[in-house]
């Protein structure tokens, strides 16, 4: 018993693998014949998780602490070194986000396998066997009686054999039979009957659904009956049926399809949900990824202000044992020096803290010891702005043709324009034409699979219903029409949303083009006033004041142009995702497709820390 259960369970589990293997394989064959549909759509999709732990241990490590980091920051040696590749390749597999969306783009297709599977041939069948058992009442006459009766029927012969008239025997008979009477022999007595029989009931049927909504079906039904008991036999029937239903009104041609229809779109938007989704994405990580490195920037940028602030208290504090400053100098100076103390600590904490949330982000512990790439930051320098050089309004005309998102709402109107013929069709009155045929077996018990066609019956008919209550199907009619005219409306809004996300996605990446190139003069202004007062301050001559304030504000406008450098790019990929050609590869990174600009469009301008201006 217990290996028959074990095997149960092996055959079970085999089984669940392999519908599961069905599945995927018909939702992967549905996404790969769609994905041509939708440009920047990804090649390779799955929803099977990845390991990222394998990923991760194949990156960098860290070897050497950084000075420039300041004795707040942690222990870095032996942490991971993510480059901006790797972290949007460990994002597109480990954020939970990203796999949530995957799942709900296999859901889509994984519905429309069941409408699919609506209009293709359905087999069923059935089997039912029973052993019955069942006793009954049966009433019989006595032994006493039976002889008696035997005797009566065997006068005539009993007559010829010993020459005794017949009259004679039938009064002995009557006599035996009244003695019998008064002994209380004859009459009827009840007995129990045990019967037991086997029944087994057995269909097969297939039915086929058709586009224009017409339903074929046949089925094959037996029936099987034997006696174990009492007079043991058989008795065995099968009939052989056919139907057909094809609406001629109502529920026919499109409205028939309509599932199905609305089915196959879901799955086309969802893929362009899902790669417009990838795009904010890669944005979303480009950006926080920026960011992190930023503050890191920041943690830096403090560290040696605060390392030259505290040369110049020893400066100022042996410049005052001469007597050459005054307490009240040498006060600010520690004052500044304290105040910048405060500015590393801060700076540390929230450095480590957007770390650890971009850990979350990117699907990892916050456990998990991993640092960002300074080089992507050097990187960024070294090429400068690359600013597009595109008129608002030709970015709004290939915005209107490029924008998923902006697709799905255009379809929508044709998707309630639908509707509504679909609810003109449902005020129709149905009428069906309607089919059918009956064939049983032959009367011989022994051969019920030989049917007898010579005797089939067969009916055709219209099956008609004037609905001559229309209320719910006229308030359906007038809920599609006014559904569709604000799927138009939606559509307009659409196409003014996504002419204004681009004029705000321009103005943008003007705004960061111009504060980098403030804060690309303000960094050098800066230098030059901390030179001077390192050079007055060796010659006794500089104010505490001047000093402080020459080094906060270089501290303040090295911060101010990463920052500027970083909205920047991230200002330039928001630009090209507002317009639809933002195009994110197989990993996860992004193509910036500016071959597709209008031929008007003026090649890009580049701005360097090197330059301060925009060559073309």
């Amino acid at each position: 018993m217990l290996l028959l259960l074990a095997a149960a369970l092996a055959l079970s589990h085999c089984s669940a693998s392999r519908y599961r293997q069905s599945a995927d394989r018909e939702v992967y064959g549905i996404l790969e014949q769609k994905s041509s549909m939708v440009p920047g759509m990804e090649s390779e999709f799955s929803i099977e998780p990845q390991d990222i732990a394998a990923f991760l241990d194949q990156c960098p490590r860290v070897t050497d602490q950084d000075p420039d980091l300041g004795d707040g920051m942690p222990d870095e040696r032996g942490c991971a070194v993510l480059s901006l590749e790797n972290a949007v390749i460990l994002a597109t597999r480990g954020n939970r986000s990203y796999q949530s969306a995957r799942e709900s783009v296999f859901l889509k297709a994984l519905n429309l396998t069941l409408d699919r599977h609506r209009y293709a041939p359905i087999f069923s069948g059935e089997a039912t066997g029973n052993y019955n058992r069942s006793t009954r009442d049966v009433t019989v006459p006595t032994d006493y009686s039976r002889v008696l009766e035997a005797w009566r029927s065997a006068v005539p012969q009993l007559e010829r054999l010993t020459g005794t008239p017949a009259a004679l025997l039938r009064a002995y008979a009557d006599v035996v039979e009244s003695a019998g009477d008064i002994a209380g022999v004859t009459g009827t007595r009840t007995v129990i009957v045990d019967e037991r029989q086997a029944t087994g009931k057995a269909s097969a049927g297939v039915s086929l659904l058709t586009r224009g909504g017409g339903r074929i079906a046949a089925t094959i039904t037996s029936n099987f009956l034997r006696f174990l008991t009492g007079d043991p036999r058989e008795e065995a029937s099968s009939a052989l049926s056919f139907s057909l239903v094809q609406p001629l009104l109502e529920g026919s041609g499109e409205a028939a399809r309509e599932q199905l229809t609305q089915s196959e779109r879901n799955v086309l938007y969802a893929l362009r949900d899902y790669t417009q989704f990838r795009k904010e994405f890669a944005v979303e990580i480009c950006s926080n990824y920026y960011g992190v490195l930023r503050q890191r920037d920041i943690v830096r940028n403090t560290w040696r202000g605060l390392q030259n602030f505290r040369k110049s208290v020893e400066r100022e504090q042996a410049f005052a044992q001469e007597g050459l400053r005054t307490q009240a100098e040498l006060g600010r100076i520690r004052q500044a020096q304290l105040d910048n103390e405060s500015r590393y600590t801060n700076a540390v904490r929230q450095y480590l803290e957007d770390l650890d949330s971009f850990k979350i982000k990117l699907g990892l512990s916050t456990d998990a010891r991993v640092v960002l790439d300074d080089g992507e930051l050097a990187r960024l320098r070294e090429e400068g702005l690359t600013h597009p050089a595109i008129k608002p309004e030709e970015g709004a005309e290939v915005a209107l043709a490029a924008r998923l998102d902006l697709l799905n709402k255009l379809d929508a109107v044709e998707d309630a324009a639908r509707r509504v013929r679909v609810a003109e069709n449902a005020l129709l009155p149905r009428v069906d034409l309607v089919a059918g045929a009956r064939v049983n077996s032959t009367p011989d018990s022994n051969a019920f699979t030989k049917f007898d066609f010579q005797r089939m019956a067969w009916n055709v008919g219209l099956d008609v219903d004037p609905l001559f209550d229309r209320k719910a199907v006229r308030n359906a009619y007038r809920s599609a029409l006014i559904q569709h005219e604000a799927a138009k409306r939606e559509a307009d809004l659409a196409r003014d949303q996504v002419k204004l996300e681009v004029r705000e996605a321009w103005r943008t990446l003007e705004q960061a083009r111009m504060n980098y190139e403030t804060a690309l003069q303000s960094v050098q202004l800066a230098e030059r006033r901390v030179e001077e007062q390192n050079l007055l301050a060796e010659l006794g001559q500089a104010t505490a004041q001047d000093q402080v304030d020459a080094q906060n504000d270089l501290i303040q406008s090295q911060n101010a142009l990463t920052t500027a450098l970083i909205s920047h790019t991230v200002a330039r990929l928001s630009f090209w995702k507002s317009l639809g050609l933002l195009y994110i590869k197989p990993n996860g990174l992004w193509e910036e497709a500016e071959q597709m600009l209008p031929d008007s469009a003026a090649p890009a301008a580049t701005i360097t820390e090197g330059s301060g201006d925009a060559t073309k």
